[in-house]
């Protein structure tokens, strides 16, 4: 079996909620959320989908990125390839566009690997929690993601979230840095018990990390995601000797170099996996076996996921039997989608799809409403 076509659809999906970062807002309602759909077909007809989610202010990479890379360069340099050589699929990508600290346009790489797990599962008639070799849970617990202002604002957001079943609550800090403690205390009360953890997403330098760690502290929180900018190596050493929380990397780590690196500094507690930074379920995977082999805690994480990526990263938190509530916000903030069928959900509980591959089913029909005319042939 090769890979004949390699298909590439940009959208633009309705939002309902706005994702804000220190840097400002990732995306808007009236841009939507932007991906990347891919479609590869094998020769025999056997079909698998995958998606790209870039997204501004946090990544390098915009759609218009995505697009290019795979229908110029990615594209091209995989078709023909067996699927099943996984390895060899990437090592054809890495020759076109060359891994660096990152494994070189990871979001873009991301689509086309998960689409070939997708293809490979399906045609092999197992889920792709199964490929992993693992079935540690049968769902993953979702966080509420918490962006606010304002205390109360928070501690609203927190309550409403709480009403509805969720019992994980991360919160974005670092927007006014003086009143990050302030909304942290607000969501912990109104989370009656539920777990809570702030995210900053790089937005402090080492003094603010090392003060807000030691409030967060007094407060009961257990662990902080990536308080201080990737370049800040010295301040996670004097971060990491000044408080007893357990920080979390996630734009730190983009790949295994880069854990092994942190691994030998002794510089890592804690990682937040997201399919997309890395390039997808193949780097993913082998970050987190080398995580639990250190005995680094993984907690899961995403970049506001439509559809297909949440199904692959559902599959991937559940084969490594994540216990705390994972970042997977797409539901949150994504208004409509493309499946044919809604992702299966217990409360607030996402639930592993039973189906082949990623157990989910695109409508090209619905697809095709929410194309984006990149400009990219």
């Amino acid at each position: 079996m090769k890979i004949a076509t390699i298909e590439v659809f940009p959208i633009a999906l309705p939002m309902k909620a706005v994702l804000t970062l220190p840097r400002g807002a990732s995306h808007t309602p009236d841009v939507g959320r932007r991906s990347s759909v891919v479609k590869i077909t094998a020769d025999d007809g056997t079909v698998g989908w995958g998606e790209s989610m870039p997204s501004p202010r946090w990544s390098a990479e915009t759609l218009e990125s995505c697009v290019a890379a795979q229908r110029r360069y990615l594209g091209p340099a995989v078709i023909g390839h067996d699927p099943f050589d996984i390895a060899g699929l990437h090592a054809r990508m890495d020759r076109e566009l060359a891994p660096l600290f990152d494994p070189g346009q990871p979001i873009a790489k991301a689509a086309i690997d998960i689409a070939v797990h997708d293809l490979v599962c399906r045609k092999l008639g197992i889920t792709l929690q199964s490929w992993l070799g693992a079935k540690r849970r049968g769902s993953v617990q979702l966080a509420r993601l918490v962006s606010a202002g304002s205390a109360e604002d928070a501690a609203r957001i927190t309550r409403d979230a709480h009403a509805q079943g969720f019992r994980g609550f991360k919160v974005k800090v670092g927007h006014a840095p003086e009143k990050d403690e302030a909304i942290v205390a607000a969501v912990i009360e109104a989370a009656q018990g539920g777990y809570v953890w702030p995210d900053a997403n790089q937005g402090y330098d080492v003094e603010t990390a090392i003060a807000k760690s030691r409030a967060f502290e007094r407060l009961g929180i257990t662990l902080f995601e990536q308080p201080l900018p990737v370049t800040d190596i010295a301040g996670l050493q004097r971060l990491m000797r000044s408080t007893g929380l357990t920080i979390a990397l996630d734009e730190s780590v983009l790949s295994a170099p880069m854990l092994l690196d942190f691994l030998k500094r002794d510089l890592v507690q804690g990682i937040a996996i997201k399919l997309g930074k890395v390039g997808g379920i193949h780097h993913a995977r082998r970050i987190c076996d080398m995580a639990q082999a250190a005995g680094v805690r993984l907690i899961g994480s995403g970049l506001m996921d439509p559809p297909l990526g949440f199904a692959a990263s559902v599959h991937l938190f559940a084969a490594y039997g994540m216990d705390l509530p994972v970042d997977l916000n797409g539901p949150q903030h994504i208004a409509e989608d493309y499946l044919a069928a809604p992702f299966a959900m217990r409360g607030q509980e996402a639930l592993v799809p039973e189906g082949p591959g990623l157990g989910v089913t695109v409508d090209e029909a619905k697809l095709s409403r929410f194309a984006l005319d990149v400009g990219l042939r």
